[in-house]
């Protein structure tokens, strides 16, 4: 069927051109261009799509709002756009006059009742509109949460990156201390896990064991720290030369060449002793019994030897010999006094329950610099040549001599084994470290390529530290580990299985290799 037409007037032509009259030479005015007919419902039509173009709109502003947590909106329901049928489609419909496919108010609360009846089948799936995007959540169980095997997905992905996560951070951490023959660790402070102790930085310090802890004396006094760097006691005390020395009780603090000393314990009690004169100098043994060697007026020494409970326990004059140290056996019942004579250093034996001297080991023409008691009845003499080892009676056993070498630093913390720094200059980066038994026989060596700082032992184990690093060893010298990248430490005390208190000049760290 052909559509009717309806003329379309342009007012403002009609009034610019008039019809020209017959025989004019004037051309006529153009025609104009005829649209063709609109169907009658044309201008509903077009109402209905800008009315479903604004209510887009609204429901998108809504939807922006949702996700934008402004507003939550009315339910959203999908529909289908409204469009115009085809002259095809009009043929299709046995003589049905073309119309627009619109929905109706009434239609649309139909479908909002028979939404709210199926909501429960609805939550399961649910369809979010995102500006340009259509996206499904991922199926959930009843109630909004989501299905077992979901759940655990998630759990395992969460563990997964947990993992990941710290594996990383461990990477990141100890990238500088992997040794490519896996054999040697080494271990750079910053990824160490330690225990760090605080003190004064006073002038002249001195530190030494005391159990697990740290003693430490300063011009200014003294300070005793537990094992894991708590502090447990200070008090000051002036001292021109101090120095500290230690048992697995107690720590001992005194004024070398002076006459303060004090003791103090790990459960806070200090007490002070009064030494007869000036102090030569203190040790303390294994057992805890505490040897002080002090000036005496009209004698060269006085040897004062208290029980752990500081109690005076023996006494002994040094007539003819000038003292430098004294030392109590293992067992507690034996005494060995480090002397030297115009002809010599000797070592003479006493016994702690009994008057008069038990032996003497004698060494001509030479100065004697420490003593070590191996056992109640090993020991052996250090001089700047040579080591000495005898019995408790003084018979000569073994001699370990240096062969021209310089002793630069040595320990005998260790146990059943003595360690040497030795060194062709005084003063120089290179030196070789010796082991040795309780019999002068030799362990073994190792080349140290740095400036030896300190040298420490403990157990079975042996270590070095260096201006740059500190290395470990066992007692026949061979490497175990290293420790690299360290700052600028002073002094090291190993303790065992490779645990070693690295100390500054106000904090101490424990490293373990």
């Amino acid at each position: 069927m052909a559509s009717k037409h309806l003329k379309k007037v342009d007012t403002a032509a009609k009034g610019s051109h008039q019809e020209a009259p017959a025989g004019s030479h004037e051309p006529p005015p153009p025609k104009e261009k005829k649209e063709p007919r609109r169907h009658w419902g044309w201008k509903a039509s077009e109402e209905k799509k800008a009315a479903a173009q604004r209510a887009e709109q609204e429901l998108m502003d809504q939807v922006a709002a949702v996700l934008e947590g402004e507003s939550r909106g009315p339910r959203l329901v999908k529909t289908e756009p409204v469009r115009e049928t085809t002259e095809a489609e009009q043929a299709a419909q046995a003589g049905k006059k073309p119309r627009f496919t619109l929905r109706r108010k009434d239609q649309e609360q139909a479908d909002e009742a028979q939404e709210a009846e199926a909501a429960p089948q609805e939550a399961k799936k649910r369809v979010f509109f995102r500006r340009e995007k259509v996206k499904e959540e991922p199926a959930r169980e009843e109630g909004g949460a989501l299905s077992q095997r979901d759940a655990a997905g998630a759990i395992i992905a969460l563990v997964a990156a947990l993992v990941l996560l710290a594996a990383t951070a461990v990477v990141y951490v100890y990238r500088d201390s992997f040794s490519p023959d896996g054999m040697i660790l080494s271990v750079d402070k910053a990824s160490t896990p330690n225990d760090e102790y605080v003190f004064d930085a006073g002038s002249g310090q001195a530190f030494a064991a005391a159990g697990k802890g740290l003693a430490v004396a300063n011009s200014g006094g003294l300070e005793l720290l537990d094992g894991s760097g708590a502090p447990v006691t200070s008090m000051v005390m002036q001292m021109e030369n101090p120095t500290a020395a230690g048992c697995n009780d107690f720590a001992v603090f005194y004024d070398l060449g002076g006459t303060h000393m004090a003791v103090a314990w790990f459960d806070g009690t200090v007490e002070e002793l009064t030494p007869a004169g000036n102090i030569i100098s203190a040790t303390v043994s294994e057992t805890g019994f505490i040897a002080v060697t002090t000036e005496y007026t009209g004698r060269r020494a006085l040897v004062t030897v208290y029980d752990p409970d500081l109690e005076e326990v023996y006494r002994w004059y040094s007539s003819s010999a000038w003292v430098l140290s004294a030392h109590v056996s293992p067992d507690g019942r034996k005494l060995a006094v480090l002397s030297y004579t115009v002809s010599g250093s000797e070592v003479r034996f006493f016994e702690l329950s009994q008057e008069g001297q038990k032996g003497t080991f004698f060494v001509a023409d030479t100065v004697l610099l420490d003593v070590h008691w191996f056992s109640s009845d090993r020991l052996c003499a250090l001089s700047g040549e040579q080591v000495f080892f005898f019995n408790a009676q003084g018979e000569w056993q073994n001699t370990y001599a240096f062969a021209g070498q310089y002793l630069v630093g040595y320990t005998f913390d260790g146990a059943n084994c003595a360690a040497f720094a030795l060194s062709p200059y005084r003063a120089g980066t290179t030196a070789t470290l010796v082991s040795l038994d309780p019999t002068g026989v030799e362990l073994g060596t190792a080349e140290v390529d740095s400036g030896i700082v300190c040298l420490t032992a403990s157990d079975l184990e042996i270590m070095v530290l260096c201006s740059d690093g500190a290395t470990l060893y066992n007692s026949s010298l061979a490497e175990k580990g290293q420790l690299t990248g360290l700052p600028g430490f002073k002094y090291a005390l190993l303790r065992s299985r490779g645990e070693a208190l690295l100390i500054a000049s106000n904090y101490a760290e424990v490293y373990t290799f």
